[in-house]
């Protein structure tokens, strides 16, 4: 199928074979370099009997090679697995008992400690050099993204070939991606982020610079120094970067584009982000690992205002649902349910595929739709906190305590409560430089602007929030803390 991403990149490397692709701390690949490094992936795999049917996880860090064994697995037919090695041994297994690969393909320190059928080196050679890489049919599977790893049970999300392509097209488009844009890319490869940007930059010709682990200052360097002018990151990276001390706003007039994920706890991110990248196109949106990125908000849209999370992109279905099912009424509250031509083919259970509803994917976030047709999430179905029979949207609340000038960050759980049923409670991070009580000052700061059930009934302060693998504050160690303390 010509219009897969195996042979998106293939194409590349006969067009634009000098030209660079993708780069890490060890390696600079050109396009030819890349395609016959996963060409010679695909091969090995191969020889050991290794094909379409098959899936095969990948446990190694980002980079070059990781990419490569990436585009070799989907070139030889078989679907990629990438392993989210930060998983506990028993939710690892969990994952793989729903995924059942074939064999992983491991990197230094990253064995898995399950037991699977075979573990292969990320050294793959011996690829016969006869070898023809697979032309997979577009309902074929190629790529599964794990999820629900800090909500639940792990669980795999299929895409197929076709699916696949269809998106990294469309999020190509959404996120103004060109041929001349060199993408700093340092999240995981095991979330959707992967196809999101990074698969994307690739699709339209684009470069990567890739790093295994997110550095500050390592970021900094390589933003400011030219060998980037496109950069991807969660609100907590991107607060980093700015707040580095070598960051210099003077030296990013280079930057074209900065993309980023939702702001809810930290709403000031878009304005510092305008100030640090004074030229660079903002863009912020809406997505999930079973559809991915379905909307999005453009700082030269909206007069400016980067408030909500935009509209949907082309092709992309979203509803705002009551829990009967039903469509609510412009400002009101209720479930997004997202349907589009490219989302995921189903969950893997026990190695298969269960087939999405037909009315699309019940996303579990609350949301309401502003008259201009805009969306604006009301945090997650799970998180609504109901204290005393009334809803409190912690998104809400978390909104109001950054308002305020000593607050970088703020976090709102729910946690059990004999009386109410739940309580409120927060969790902020002073912001640098701040002083004085802010407990106290916090509470009369809510008081004046929430009803009373809304006011947290405790506000504790930390250092730092814990992050999940995708460096996004973690809800359900913070809410197991304040069980605890």
């Amino acid at each position: 199928m010509t219009g897969s991403f195996v042979e998106v990149v293939r194409r590349h490397a006969l067009q634009t074979p000098q030209a660079p692709a993708v780069t890490d701390p060890a390696t600079a690949w050109s396009w030819a370099d890349l395609w016959r490094r996963a060409h010679q992936i695909g091969g090995a795999l191969a020889d050991r009997g290794i094909g379409p049917g098959d899936r095969v996880g990948t446990a190694m860090d980002p980079g070059a090679e990781h990419l490569a064994v990436l585009i070799g697995i989907m070139a030889g037919g078989a679907t990629a697995a990438p392993l989210n090695v930060k998983l506990a041994p028993a939710e690892l297994a969990r994952y793989l008992d729903a995924v059942r690969p074939s064999a992983i393909v491991v990197g230094d320190g990253h064995r898995p400690q399950t037991r699977v059928p075979s573990y292969l080196s990320g050294e793959l050679v011996g690829a016969a050099a006869s070898w023809q890489h697979h032309r997979t049919p577009g309902d074929a599977p190629t790529i599964v993204f794990g999820t629900g790893g800090t909500t639940g049970t792990p669980r795999g999300a299929v895409w197929s070939t076709a699916g696949l392509a269809d998106y990294l097209a469309c999020s190509a488009l959404a996120l103004e991606a060109r041929r001349t844009d060199t993408e700093l890319f340092f999240a995981p490869f095991f979330h959707i982020a992967l196809a999101t940007c990074a698969l994307s930059t690739l699709y339209v010709g684009g470069g990567l610079v890739v790093e295994p682990r997110f550095d500050a200052g390592r970021a900094v360097d390589l933003l400011l120094t030219g060998r980037a002018n496109r950069l991807f990151g969660p609100p907590t990276a991107l607060n980093r970067i700015l707040d580095h001390p070598a960051f210099d706003s003077s030296r990013t007039g280079h930057i074209r584009t900065v993309l980023f994920g939702s702001t809810a706890s930290e709403p000031d991110l878009p304005e510092r982000l305008g100030r640090g990248f004074g030229h660079a196109t903002l863009i912020t949106g809406y997505g999930a690992t079973e559809f991915g990125a379905v909307a999005r908000l453009r700082s030269w849209e909206n007069g400016g205002r980067m408030s909500g999370i935009g509209w949907p992109v082309p092709g992309a279905e979203l509803r705002i649902v009551s829990a009967a099912g039903e469509p609510v009424a412009a400002g009101e509250v209720g479930e997004l349910v997202v349907r589009a031509p490219w989302q995921m083919a189903g969950y893997l259970i026990d190695g298969v595929p269960q087939p999405v509803p037909e009315e699309g994917v019940r996303s579990g976030d609350l949301a309401a739709r502003a008259p201009d047709g805009s969306i604006e999430l009301r945090g997650r179905l799970k998180e609504l906190i109901i204290t005393g029979g009334e809803n409190v949207f912690p998104i809400e609340v978390e909104r109001v305590l950054c308002e305020h000038p000593d607050v970088a960050q703020a976090a709102v759980v729910g946690v059990s409560d004999p009386g109410w049923g739940e309580r409120v409670e927060a969790v902020v991070v002073p912001a640098a430089g701040s002083t004085g009580a802010l407990v106290g000052d916090l509470d009369r700061h809510c008081r004046e602007r929430l009803a009373g059930y809304k006011v947290p009934k405790r506000i504790v302060v930390r250092d730092a929030m814990p992050l999940t693998t995708a460096m996004k504050i973690d809800k359900l160690t913070l809410k197991r803390w304040l069980d605890e303390h």
